[in-house]
Parts: C-alpha cells; structure tokens; sequence
C-alpha cells in the first residue's frame, strides 16, 4: 500500500463516520478507485484524485438536500 492509498482510506474512514448515512457509498467509491489502480494502467494518484471528487459531491449532494428538507 502507498502512501498516497493509506491517505485516501484514512480520508475515506473519516468520512465514512463523519457521514454514517454515506458510508455505504463512500466505500463504492474507494472500491471502485481499488480496483482501477488493480489494473495497473491508472494512476494511483490520479484515482485518488477522482475518489475524493466522487465522495466531496456525495457530500456535497447530501448536506444540500438534508438543508433544503428541514
């Protein structure tokens, strides 16, 4: 494991508390980035960099909809 993927599961993991209600999702989006470095073809950073975005929309996403429904 690089460092660059102990940071994304540590960032990851935090999330996925911080966010109980995503957590499901927030764990997709880490397994999808796990399996595009499997391949070997993508860069380990740059699918960080996608994972993060992924799960900063779902966030995002969520704390929109969860302030516009109260």
């Amino acid at each position: 494991m690089t460092t660059t993927q102990r940071d994304l599961l540590g960032y990851v993991n935090t999330k996925a508390l911080q966010y109980e209600k995503l957590a499901d999702q927030i764990f997709d989006a880490y397994e999808l980035f796990r399996m595009e470095i499997e391949d070997e073809c993508a860069s380990v950073a740059n699918e960080a960099e996608l994972c993060i975005g992924e799960i900063t929309q779902l966030i995002k996403e969520y704390e929109t909809n969860t302030t516009t429904n109260r």
